[in-house]
C-alpha cells in the first residue's frame, strides 16, 4: 500500500512538472501577437528608443522593421493593428502608432498626441492629430470602422472627437480576417497599461444598461476612485498622478450585477 501511495505522489508531482509554463523568450521590449495574412503569427513590438516596430516569427527570429518616427519632444504610447490587409488592398504592412508630450502650464499640466498610420515603406496613410486612442470594430452589414480618439486636455472640461473611419472590403476568405479587429461582442482592454499618467478605460456596457460606476481598487480590496459612466461614455479617461504606483484591479457596477473585472498597472 505504501509503495502504490509513493508511486502516486511521484506520477502526481512529474504531471505538476510537466504542466508548468515553459520559458521561450524573453524580448527588451513590450510585445504583442497578431496575425499576417503572408506569414502568419507574428510578435511584434515597440522600440522606444530606436523609433522602430519590430516584427517576429513565432520562432522569435526578425522578420521585419518598420519605422515610427516622432517630432522632437514627443513619446512613443503605442501601436496597434499590425496588419497586410486592413488599411488597403496592398500586399505591404500598415500599422497605426501613437505618441504624446508633456505640456506645463503655470498651475498644472496637460497631455497632447497624435496618431499616424504608415506602412513598412514610411509612408503616411493617415495623421490625426490630437488622437491618443483607436479601435477597429467590425459592424454587420457594414464593414469595419476605424474608430480614432482625439482629445483636447487644454480646456477644461477636457473635450472628446470621434473620427469614423470606413476601412476597405478585402476577400478574407482563405486567410482570415486580421485578429486584432474586433466585433461588437469583443471586450476591449486599457490603454496604455503600464499608465504613467493616465489611463484610458473603454466603456461597453450591456444592452439595455444606461448607466454605472466604474470602480478602481488597490490590491487589498480598498476602493480608491470611481467614476460614473453611461452608454455614451465609451472610452474614459482616468489621471493616475494621484494613485500609488502599483497594481489596481477596476469594475463597473451595475447595481444589480457587476461586469468581469480587469488589472491594470501605474507606473
Amino acid at each position: 500500500m505504501k509503495k502504490k501511495f509513493l508511486f502516486f505522489i511521484l506520477w502526481m508531482t512529474g504531471y505538476a512538472l510537466e504542466a508548468q509554463p515553459v520559458l521561450e523568450h524573453i524580448y527588451s521590449e513590450s510585445v504583442n501577437i497578431c496575425r499576417l495574412e503572408s506569414v502568419g503569427e507574428v510578435y511584434y513590438s515597440m522600440d522606444v528608443m530606436n523609433h522602430q516596430c519590430h516584427i517576429y516569427r513565432m520562432d522569435h527570429t526578425l522578420y521585419k522593421s518598420v519605422a515610427i518616427p516622432i517630432p522632437e519632444g514627443y513619446y512613443h504610447s503605442d501601436v496597434q493593428f499590425v496588419s497586410e490587409s486592413l488599411f488597403n488592398e496592398d500586399p505591404l504592412i500598415e500599422l497605426v502608432y501613437s505618441y504624446t508630450r508633456y505640456v506645463p502650464t503655470e498651475t498644472s499640466y496637460y497631455y497632447t498626441y497624435e496618431t499616424k498610420v504608415v506602412n513598412e515603406h514610411g509612408t503616411v496613410l493617415l495623421t490625426v492629430p490630437g488622437a491618443g486612442y483607436t479601435n477597429v470594430i467590425e459592424v454587420p452589414g457594414q464593414g469595419k470602422k476605424f474608430l480614432v480618439y482625439e482629445y483636447n486636455y487644454s480646456v477644461i472640461p477636457y473635450r472628446t472627437y470621434t473620427h469614423v473611419f470606413s476601412l476597405p472590403e478585402t476577400d478574407t476568405t482563405e486567410t482570415g480576417a486580421p485578429d486584432q479587429v474586433s466585433t461588437l461582442e469583443v471586450p476591449r482592454y486599457p490603454f496604455p497599461n503600464p499608465a504613467d499618467h493616465q489611463v484610458h478605460i473603454p466603456v461597453m456596457l450591456p444592452e439595455g444598461i444606461q448607466s454605472g460606476t466604474l470602480e478602481l481598487f488597490d490590491l487589498n480590496g480598498k476602493m480608491v476612485m470611481s467614476h460614473p459612466v453611461t452608454g455614451s461614455t465609451g472610452n474614459l479617461v482616468l489621471p493616475t498622478h494621484q494613485l500609488v504606483p502599483g497594481t489596481y484591479i477596476y469594475q463597473v457596477d451595475l447595481g444589480h450585477m457587476r461586469l468581469p473585472s480587469k488589472k491594470i498597472v501605474i507606473r
